[in-house]
């Protein structure tokens, strides 16, 4: 955890030496909000800070000049490495909560990573497809701040309030514009405007909707959940166009547009704690009061603890579609495995990996969604173990294809650490291990497992029923004659 909370402070001096010289002459094109961009002094000759090593210094970077300057610039240079090691040391108890995909889950679903269309946040800003939405945000402030009957004044003060929580958090400079930039467009989505307007980059093209729910879910595209939330709090007039007073409920139902839920689950999560919306959505996916573990300790699996669908059903075991809203609730019981029916498209892809990525950062804490990936990457390991699940319902017929489902089980399945002993389904890996490995299954797989094997076994109980009886009689004629 701690390179990827150096890595934030890393992007916020690159931000801060990249508008130093604009930042020191006044904010960008005059707008007030650029204000909130460092400036720093420069250094002896015209530097903006001293370079990262002697190594970048080179010759080039050598202070000259009187003794005192070359004694500043040492001092300097001495000073910033050793706060960068105050630094190292500091992340591992930050708060930091936005971090990038870690490297083992990278490459999985480039499409679940990063975002499509809009970018929240430092990690992606800049890149060539995602600039023309760069200039849209400006039209959700000014909606924004219309709405709310306010000024960029107003906003600027509100943002220096929470300087030091978002820095802790995330470091950004322009975490102002993207923060009213989602908190307007959750409103947005939520309201869908019947008048349109014509310079509207959303409802002129509602086939970005989807899309843009996506990115508000991926864990590089994020914005703390505090800052939006004092957004949301800004002004009475949003509380009354989202129709609630919890922005937990407004996200949620916008959420809804893309993962339809009952509405009762809203009121359980209105006022939930979490440090962003990709947080709040995962909070939302398990129980909040989970069943305790309630793993035999006698029980060693073995290294593919549960085998997969083409190798279960000749067992003996049947699967089934549970009629439940919490896909995470799969259950065993007289060999019948019931697991929800689930929907592996663009959104649950994305759902899963970044949900995934985040609970690698989340120490101590149960990793329900981890468990689960890791539950049917087991089941799942060929097509035909997708087509067998996709005839039972569990797998719905709105997914992708055969071959891309299991693929993508397998690519996240073997990007992740599976730890059994922790995982709120070991006893389905118990017993399921434990009734494949025994006596019953391995018969029914050896004389049950095809109609050719079924109608062998049959004749051969035939061959020997007539062979008793033929027997019996031989006897009995024998006897009486």
């Amino acid at each position: 955890m701690d390179h990827r909370a150096i890595e934030i402070d890393e992007l916020q001096e690159a931000e801060l030496e990249n508008n130093s010289a604009g930042s020191a002459a006044g904010s960008i094109g005059g707008d007030p909000l650029e204000l909130m961009t460092k400036w720093k002094p420069s250094m002896p000759n015209g530097l903006t800070s001293p370079p990262r090593n002697y190594d970048e210094a080179g010759p080039g970077h050598a202070p000259t000049g009187s003794r005192n300057e070359t004694v500043t610039y040492c001092l300097a240079h001495v000073r910033r490495r050793l706060g960068e090691r105050e630094r190292r040391f500091r992340a591992g108890t930050s708060p930091c909560t936005i971090f990038r995909i870690p490297p083992t889950l990278c490459g999985i679903n480039p499409k679940a990573e990063h975002p499509e269309i809009v970018s929240i946040g430092p990690y992606h800003r800049g890149r060539d497809h995602l600039l023309e939405f760069e200039e849209h945000k400006w039209f959700f402030l000014r909606r924004f701040l219309h709405r709310t009957s306010s000024d960029e004044a107003s906003l600027v003060e509100l943002l220096a309030a929470e300087e030091n929580s978002v820095r802790s958090s995330y470091s950004e400079t322009m975490m102002l514009l993207d923060g009213c930039f989602v908190v307007e467009l959750l409103l947005h989505i939520f309201r869908g405007d019947d008048a349109i307007d014509e310079d509207d980059p959303i409802f002129t093209r509602p086939w970005i909707i989807p899309i843009l729910i996506r990115d508000l879910l991926k864990l590089e595209n994020q914005v703390p959940f505090f800052l939006l939330k004092s957004l949301f709090d800004f002004s009475s007039s949003t509380r009354v166009e989202a129709k609630t007073d919890y922005l937990c409920t407004l996200a949620l139902r916008v959420f809804d547009l893309a993962y339809p839920r009952p509405g009762a689950l809203l009121k359980d999560y209105e006022n939930l704690q979490c440090k962003h919306l990709l947080d709040l959505f995962y909070l939302t996916l398990f129980p909040t009061n989970p069943d305790p573990c309630n793993y035999p300790q006698m029980y060693r699996p073995s290294d593919q603890s549960v085998p997969c669908v083409t190798s279960l059903r000749p067992s003996g075991i049947k699967f089934k579609s549970k009629k439940t809203h919490d896909f995470l609730d799969i259950s065993f019981r007289k060999r019948v495995l019931e697991i929800p029916s689930i929907t592996i498209n663009d959104f649950t892809t994305t759902v899963l990996v970044n949900c995934v990525a985040l609970e690698q950062y989340k120490e101590n804490s149960s990793k329900h969604i981890t468990d689960y990936v890791s539950f049917m990457h087991c089941l799942i390991n060929q097509p035909k173990d997708v087509s067998l699940l996709c005839s039972d319902g569990i797998i719905t017929r709105f997914s992708h294809d055969d071959q891309y489902v299991a693929n993508f089980f397998n690519k996240l399945g073997k990007g992740i650490v599976f730890n059994v002993h922790g995982c709120y389904l070991s006893k389905q890996f118990e017993e399921l291990e434990s009734y494949y490995y025994s006596n019953w299954a391995n018969m029914m797989r050896t004389y049950f497992s095809s109609p050719w094997s079924v109608i062998s076994v049959f004749s051969a109980f035939l061959v020997i029923v007539l062979t008793v009886i033929q027997t019996v009689f031989a006897v009995l004629g024998y006897r009486f004659h």
